[in-house]
C-alpha cells in the first residue's frame, strides 16, 4: 500500500486516536526514560549515538561500521551486531542506507532483518536513531501502545515480539511495510500535535509511545 492510500484509508482513526491520547503523548514524552535515568540523560543518549552514525556514515562513503553498530546494540540492551565481518558490515549498510536516501525505507528495513539473527527492534534503531525527525524505533513497547489504534476493530500495525511478550509474527518484507505504515502513522500524530502547538519529532512521538507501552 503506497503513502496516499494509506493516509486516505487511516487517516481519520489516526487522529481520533491522536486526539484521544493527546495527554498521554504530551507526557510521556516529557517523562521519557529507562532504567531509572533522568530524561535529559536519556535524550543525551540518543543524540550522541544519532551523531555516531552520522558521523561513521561521513567516514565510510555512507556506510556505518561495526563499533557504531554495537554502540546502538549495546544501548538497546542487546547483545553485539550480529555481522562480525568488519568489511561486510560496511557494504550492507552502505546498501540499507542508500535505501534510506532514496525514500525506500522498507526495503532498508528489510535488508538488516536479512542478517541472521537481527529483529525489528535493533533494525529500527539502526535507521531510527540516525534521523530523529523523520524515523523511529519500532520495538514492542510502542507496538504496545498503538494496539488500541484499531481499524475494523483489528489494529493498523503489527506489535514487534519483546522480551516478555511474543508479539506478532511476520516475515521481514512484512515488518519492513509495517515499518513504513508507522512512520507515517507517526507523522500524522506529529501534524496534529503540531497543530496543537506541540513541535513533536517523529522521534518525540516515538519516546511517548514507549512510556506509554511501559504501562501496559
Amino acid at each position: 500500500m503506497n503513502k496516499d492510500l494509506f493516509i486516505k484509508k487511516y487517516k481519520k482513526v489516526i487522529l481520533d486516536w491522536a486526539q484521544d491520547n493527546k495527554l498521554h503523548l504530551i507526557e510521556g514524552r516529557k517523562n521519557y526514560s529507562w532504567n531509572d535515568k533522568e530524561p535529559k540523560a536519556c535524550l543525551q543518549e540518543r543524540s550522541k549515538i544519532s551523531k555516531a552514525i552520522v558521523l561513521s556514515r561521513i567516514q565510510n562513503s555512507g556506510g556505518v561500521d561495526l563499533e557504531t553498530l554495537d554502540m546502538i546494540m549495546k544501548w538497546g540492551a542487546f547483545s553485539e551486531f550480529p555481522l562480525r565481518n568488519k568489511d561486510k558490515v560496511l557494504e550492507l549498510t552502505r546498501r540499507a542506507f542508500n535505501f534510506v536516501d532514496k525514500g525506500k525505507i522498507s526495503e532498508a528495513i528489510e535488508l538488516l532483518l536479512a542478517i541472521k539473527g537481527m529483529k525489528i527492534a535493533q533494525a529500527s534503531k539502526i535507521i531510527g536513531l540516525f534521523d530523529q525527525e523523520r524515523f523511529c524505533i519500532y520495538d514492542s513497547k510502542v507496538g504496545e501502545a498503538l494496539n488500541t489504534l484499531q481499524f475494523t476493530e483489528k489494529p493498523v500495525l503489527k506489535c514487534p515480539p519483546g522480551p516478555k511478550k511474543a508479539g506478532d509474527i511476520c516475515s521481514d518484507s512484512r515488518w519492513g511495510e509495517n515499518y513504513q505504515r508507522l512512520i507515517w502513522t507517526l507523522e500524522i500524530i506529529r501534524d496534529y500535535l503540531h497543530s496543537e502547538g506541540y513541535p513533536f519529532s517523529i522521534a518525540d512521538i516515538e519516546m511517548a509511545l514507549f512510556m506509554m507501552g511501559k504501562d501496559n
